[in-house]
C-alpha cells in the first residue's frame, strides 16, 4: 500500500518545480491552515540549513513537543517527517494521500495540481498539527521567497551560507539569491544570518529593515574559545549576548561551529522560558546530521558526506585536512545539474586518487566514463565502477581511508548498504 502511495506522490513531479506559494497556500487552505497551529522556526540557505535545523529541533524537543520537516531523505522517504522521536508512519502517509487525492485531481482540472514538494509540505503541517505539535523546524526545499514552505509565519527565520546552486532559477548573482533566501523574513519577526559576505549581509539587512525584522550577524552575536576537536569530539565554548555554553558535540565537520551558533542564537530569540542553558547544550551534544563529515567505520577509516557544490566542497577539504590530515581514497558520484568539475577540482586538493561511480538516481545521475573525460588531468589515478556498492567495496580493499561523497544519493545508497542509521538523533 506504502508504494502505491509513494508512487503516486512522486508521479507528481512531473509538474516540476514550481516556484509560486499559490497551489500551497490553497490545499493547505483546503484543510484548515494546519501550519498555523503550531509555533516554528523557518531555516533557509544553500549549505548547513538540514544542520541547523536538527540542532534547533534538538533543543526544542527537549522541554516542547517538536517536528522536524527537511528533505531530501537518504534512505526512507519517511525521514523527511520527525515528530519527537519518530518518523511519520507508512499509515499517516497513506491515509493523507487516500484522503486528499480526489481534492488534489481537481485542482489538476481547475488549474494546477499541487507538485510532490508541495504536497509533502502540506503533509507535513498536518501531520505536526494533527500531532498537536508545539513547535515545527522547517527546512526549506530551494530557494525561499518561493518555496512551497514559505506560507509560515515563523517566530524566527535562520538564513545559512549562501552560494550559487540552483542559480538558473535563484539568479546570477548573490544579491539575487540573498534576495530570494531573505524572503522567508516576516514583518516584525527577527532572522538569523550565518552568512558573513558583503553582497549576502547588505541584501539581508536591506530586507530586515524593510519588514522590521531584528537581524542578528552571527559573527558579532556570537564569539567562540577554547575550541578542541578530534575525529569524534568537537568541543568549545559559546559565548553569546547572553550567556555562555558549554558545547560538546559529535564532530560532523567543523564548519558546524557555525550552524551551531545559528541555531544557538535563534533559540535565545524565541525567548521561551522554558528552555534553559543545560536544555541548549543537551540538544547540541544529542543531536546528529547524518552524511555530514560522518565517520560510519574506523577501521578503514570511512567517511561519508553529502556535500555536491563547490562552497561544501571547500568546507568539506578544510575540515578534513585539519580533522583527519591524511589522503583519502575518494569515491564520488554526481548528479547532472551540479557543477561537477568546479566541485572535483576541489576535492582534487585532498587526494589525487579517486574512484567515480553512479549515484542511485536514474534520471539525473552523470555517467562516470564521462566524468573520467573532463577531470582527467586533476587526478593521478581514476577508476570507474558504474555500480555503487562495487565500488565502496573496492575503495575498501584498497584503502585505509576513504571519503565518499558527491551525492546524497550516493551517500544514502551506502548507508542503507552498511545499515547505518538516519536518525537526527543519538540512538542509544
Amino acid at each position: 500500500m506504502i508504494e502505491e502511495t509513494l508512487d503516486y506522490l512522486y508521479g507528481l513531479k512531473r509538474e516540476g518545480i514550481k516556484l509560486d506559494l499559490e497551489a500551497t497556500r490553497e490545499f493547505a487552505n483546503h484543510l484548515g491552515n494546519p501550519e498555523k497551529n503550531f509555533k516554528n522556526i523557518h531555516v533557509a540557505g544553500t549549505n548547513g540549513k538540514g544542520s541547523i535545523s536538527s540542532y534547533t529541533y534538538n533543543i526544542l524537543r527537549q522541554k516542547y513537543d517538536t517536528g522536524l520537516y527537511t528533505s531530501p531523505h537518504l534512505i526512507d522517504f519517511n525521514e523527511r517527517f520527525i515528530f519527537n522521536k519518530e518518523m511519520i508512519s507508512n499509515d499517516y502517509i497513506t491515509s493523507f494521500i487516500n484522503e486528499n487525492r480526489k481534492y488534489i485531481e481537481e485542482m489538476g482540472i481547475k488549474k494546477r495540481n499541487p507538485t510532490f514538494f508541495e504536497a509533502t509540505t502540506v503533509m507535513a503541517f498536518k501531520y505536526f498539527s494533527d500531532k498537536k505539535a508545539d513547535y515545527g523546524v522547517i527546512e526549506v526545499g530551494l530557494g525561499g521567497r518561493l518555496d512551497s514552505t514559505n506560507i509560515l509565519s515563523p517566530e524566527v527565520s535562520i538564513i545559512g551560507q549562501i552560494g550559487y546552486e540552483h542559480y538558473q532559477r535563484l539568479g546570477c548573482s548573490l544579491t539575487s539569491i540573498a534576495y530570494e533566501k531573505g524572503g522567508i523574513i516576516k514583518e516584525n519577526k527577527p532572522v538569523v544570518l550565518l552568512d558573513n559576505k558583503p553582497e549576502v549581509v547588505r541584501e539581508i539587512k536591506k530586507l530586515s529593515d524593510i519588514r522590521n525584522s531584528k537581524l542578528i550577524l552571527i559573527d558579532d552575536y556570537c564569539k567562540i574559545s577554547d575550541l578542541k576537536y578530534d575525529i569524534s569530539n568537537l568541543s568549545f565554548t559559546l559565548k553569546t549576548e547572553y550567556n555562555e555554553y558549554n558545547i560538546n558535540a559529535v564532530n560532523s565537520g567543523l564548519f558546524q561551529i557555525k550552524n551551531i551558533e545559528a541555531s544557538v542564537s535563534a533559540i535565545e530569540l524565541l525567548n521561551e522560558n522554558k528552555i534553559d542553558k543545560k536544555d541548549i547544550e543537551r540538544g547540541i551534544n544529542e543531536s546528529r546530521w547524518p552524511a555530514r563529515f560522518e565517520v560510519v567505520n574506523t577501521d578503514p577509516l570511512i567517511i561519508m558526506d553529502s556535500s555536491h557544490n563547490p562552497p561544501a566542497a571547500n568546507a568539506l577539504v578544510k575540515s578534513f585536512n585539519q580533522i583527519v590530515n591524511k589522503k583519502p581514497l575518494l569515491v564520488i558520484g554526481m548528479l547532472s545539474d551540479k557543477d561537477f568539475f568546479s566541485y572535483l577540482s576541489i576535492m582534487s586538493k585532498l587526494s589525487d586518487d579517486i574512484v567515480l561511480t553512479r549515484p542511485d538516481e536514474p534520471e539525473r545521475s552523470l555517467d562516470p566514463y564521462e566524468i573520467r573525460k573532463y577531470v582527467k588531468d586533476l587526478f593521478k589515478t581514476i577508476t570507474v565502477i558504474n555500480d555503487p556498492i562495487e565500488a565502496y567495496n573496492y575503495a575498501i580493499k584498497n584503502s585505509s581511508c576513504i571519503l565518499v561523497t558527491g551525492s546524497m544519493y550516493l551517500v544514502g545508497m551506502l548507508k542503507k548498504y552498511i545499515n547505518s542509521p538516519v536518525m537526527p538523533f543519538a540512538i542509544n
